[in-house]
């Protein structure tokens, strides 16, 4: 397993920790893991998840990190 692998999964964990009533796949897309594809219309959303395969999970951490401070930082309004 890759150090960004690991990395994921203990971001997972800790997310899940505090949030234990939440189901896993709620936590995927709460932390942005797993997203819908984006749309150019807000009349006409698209509710299809996005093809995450090419994303490298570098980019995934960015976006569980960048989900978390926005989390938090909504917790302390």
């Amino acid at each position: 397993m890759k150090q960004e692998h690991k990395l994921i999964l203990e971001l997972l964990e800790s997310y899940l920790e505090k949030n234990p009533s939440q189901k896993f796949g709620q936590a995927l897309f709460n932390l942005n893991i797993n997203e819908f594809q984006k749309t150019t219309d807000p009349r006409n959303p698209n509710y299809n998840i996005r093809d995450i395969h090419g994303d490298n999970d570098l980019a995934i951490i960015e976006r569980i990190k960048n989900r978390l401070d926005l989390i938090e930082s909504q917790k302390n309004d």
